[in-house]
């Protein structure tokens, strides 16, 4: 049986995985789920990011497009032992990197757009543009 899933390429153009990607239960680990609102006057993104540090994460939107990345540095010991002279027999480390993008549905006011983290959700707030306005800008998390 072939171990390939066929919807990869469709994963893949919409953004959801990385080429190459590392799978688990048929879930890029590289990536984060999201969800896209759209209200009256502004598009509401809504992503999981449970475990990151609002410092981590790095929210950008440009030429209506929406990019969130998120880097850290996890590590974690095998065994604890409350000796000060212990020696480690296993140790692990890595280092975790998301980055998702998504098109936004319609022209923003990047200028305006907000973002806050809680509870490991980010949610970015993205107000509705008139016709003319449209400039890249990065979005503080708060």
């Amino acid at each position: 049986m072939n171990g390939t899933n066929p919807f990869d390429e469709i994963e893949q153009f919409l953004g959801r995985t990385s080429f190459g990607g590392d799978r688990a239960w048929g879930r890029d680990l590289r990536t984060t789920d999201i969800d896209v609102a759209e209200y009256d006057d502004e598009f509401v993104v809504m992503a999981d990011l449970p475990g990151y540090d609002r410092e981590d994460i790095d929210v950008r939107a440009t030429d209506g497009r929406l990019t969130i990345t998120a880097e850290r540095d996890a590590e974690r010991e095998a065994e604890e032992s409350e000796d000060a002279n212990r020696r480690y027999l296993r140790r692990e480390r890595r280092h975790e990197s998301i980055t998702r993008s998504v098109d936004l549905p319609g022209r923003v006011v990047d200028a305006d757009a907000s973002a806050t983290y809680r509870h490991g959700v980010l949610t970015v707030t993205l107000p509705k543009a008139a016709a003319e306005e449209d400039d890249g800008h990065r979005i503080d998390v708060a």
